[in-house]
């Protein structure tokens, strides 16, 4: 087994740190009624440090009968386009401060509003509900917003509810977003070598480290081959995509197939560029400590300006 503390020397010394403290963190309760204040907890610890470093102005208000945190810069952004953001979890927590968590960075960098949307979680609500509440926001917004200037991304489990979302869109003949983000996450079983090496990184790792998308209770009663689940194996529903920003890490569990997915949306003739950290881990950008969560905000930022409006 390799030392899962040695990393190249581009790798910052914050990162380093967070890995090895986060080598020695215990595990994630197994239990649900555990796991949700847990993530819960976690994430306003790092929402604290975020709304520490950013200065943005953040309001709760209902959409679509859907809870969304508003989130602009200080200052405002009014004639900035709009992103949708879609928090992570294994769509089974993440709400509250994990959703705003994943907005704040991006408002104030990018200068844009972004709408963090508190969208319904499995078990006590699997697929389609969370496309459903997504979808419902989007087509609220769209009422006073350019579907060209709106944008959509999400990591991990936010990352395949954006897929989702886009195929819903496209599906119903209704004008999809300007681009989408793609992080840590893609329409595709968390597979390859990205999966099978996470015992290299992580010494704790045993074979249910890596989630199974399809045992994920969200899909429960859901078909994986219909497109407007999985849609990665289904090029001519990917060709119809917006230009797309695809970001992993090489500690990822999910970066075999987040290349995969770009891969396919190349080979479709979709605008998409692909960004892979190198010695990070699963959603590192949420701690805004890390410099290379500084460089990931900067990258989508500059991808949101230039594909929108």
């Amino acid at each position: 087994m390799s030392d899962a503390g040695q990393f190249g020397p581009w790798v910052s010394d914050e990162a380093k740190l967070r890995f090895r403290a986060f080598l020695k963190e215990s595990a994630t309760p197994s239990d649900l009624a555990a796991a949700r204040p847990f993530f819960r907890d976690y994430n306003q610890r790092l929402l604290d440090k975020a709304l520490a470093r950013y200065a943005v102005d953040v309001v709760t208000r209902e959409i679509a009968g859907v809870t969304v945190y508003d989130v602009v810069p200080s200052g405002g952004a009014a004639d900035a386009p709009v992103l949708l953001c879609l928090h992570g979890g294994a769509f089974l927590w993440g709400e509250g401060p994990g959703a705003m968590l994943e907005a704040v960075p991006i408002a104030a960098t990018a200068g844009m509003r972004v709408l963090a949307i508190d969208y319904r979680l499995a078990p006590e609500h699997a697929y389609p509900a969370a496309v459903d509440d997504v979808v419902a926001v989007y087509r609220a917004l769209t009422d006073t917003v350019d579907p060209a200037s709106i944008g959509i991304y999400g990591c991990s489990a936010g990352a395949v509810l954006t897929t989702q979302v886009v195929a819903r869109l496209l599906h119903d003949d209704v004008p999809g977003p300007g681009a989408i983000g793609i992080f840590h996450g893609a329409p595709l079983p968390f597979a390859g070598d990205a999966a099978l090496a996470q015992s290299l990184f992580d010494p704790r790792a045993e074979t249910g480290a890596v989630p199974k998308i399809e045992e994920l209770p969200y899909f429960a009663g859901a078909d994986l081959s219909d497109p407007l689940v999985l849609s990665a194996g289904h090029p001519e529903l990917l060709a119809r995509f917006p230009p797309s920003l695809l970001i992993s890490a090489t500690r990822d569990f999910a970066a075999s197939a987040v290349s995969v997915m770009h891969r396919r949306l190349l080979a479709a003739g979709v605008d998409a560029d692909f960004v892979l950290f190198d010695g990070l881990w699963h959603a590192h950008h949420m701690d805004v400590d890390l410099p290379e969560s500084v460089e990931t905000y900067a990258i989508i930022a500059d991808f949101f300006r230039k594909r929108l409006g």
